[in-house]
């Protein structure tokens, strides 16, 4: 890559990077409520098992670290930037993608109610007593933002390892290699599972978001590597069975 390739994807990155600013500051869709679902509501608010701010130190530290794993072993600062530029276009696009479907959703969080009515008391859920900004989250439950970013993160991160230690050819450390690949949809599978239990998400929420995450992974991974090793007949054979 020359510098003008450099200048095109880091614009492109700070693009997108405010644009989901920018989405994330509107107003969600007002979902119409009936008092006999309330129930559904009605969950305690408490504070998040895993915060914000330690699922984006989450979300640099492990791919940080694993990057200099690679630079140390391999020494190719090309291919360190390449993974780079992948992995941040994953986070921009799933950011995006994420905030749009909350807004446009609009479906409240399991303890809507309590950010709604902090006292406990009410049932006129359009006109809230709480704080304006949070029973505002409280309406951006699907999907659960937690649940997207550290799948894909965490799954791209698996993806490449699986092409570092090469886990498709036989070999020895087979099972430790697995295992070396998994830790990050570990760490992503434990941190959706949190939004449940500390009343952030509805099962549903997590689930989607994970689907979703690792697609968008998945996507951005095959478009960066999929004709890597390949000779350019290989290519031309691989596009023809495409289209």
């Amino acid at each position: 890559m020359d510098v003008a390739d450099h200048v095109s994807e880091v614009s492109l990155r700070a693009v997108l990077y405010m644009i989901f600013m920018w989405l994330d500051k509107q107003t969600p869709f007002i979902r119409h409520i009936e008092e006999e679902e309330l129930w559904m509501y009605r969950y305690p608010s408490i504070p998040s098992i895993v915060p914000k701010w330690g699922l984006y130190i989450l979300l640099v530290l492990i791919p940080a670290i694993l990057f200099l794993i690679e630079y140390a072993v391999n020494q190719r600062l090309k291919d360190i930037l390449k993974g780079f530029y992948a992995l941040t276009l994953v986070y921009m696009i799933n950011g995006i993608f994420t905030v749009m479907l909350k807004l446009l959703v609009g479906r409240p969080r399991p303890n809507f109610f309590m950010r709604c009515f902090p006292d406990g008391y009410g049932t006129d859920i359009n006109h809230c007593t709480g704080e304006y900004r949070g029973h505002m989250d409280g309406r951006k439950s699907f999907p659960s933002a937690h649940a997207t970013f550290a799948f894909s993160g965490m799954f791209f991160m698996t993806l490449r390892m699986c092409r570092i230690l090469q886990i498709k050819d036989p070999g020895r450390h087979k099972g430790w290699k697995c295992l070396t690949v998994i830790i990050p949809v570990i760490f992503a599978v434990l941190i959706g599972v949190s939004r449940t239990c500390d009343y952030h998400h509805h099962y549903s929420d997590v689930l989607f978001g994970a689907i979703m995450g690792m697609g968008i992974s998945y996507f951005v991974y095959y478009a960066y590597y999929w004709a890597e090793g390949m000779s350019p007949d290989e290519i031309r054979k691989s596009l023809a069975n495409f289209y």
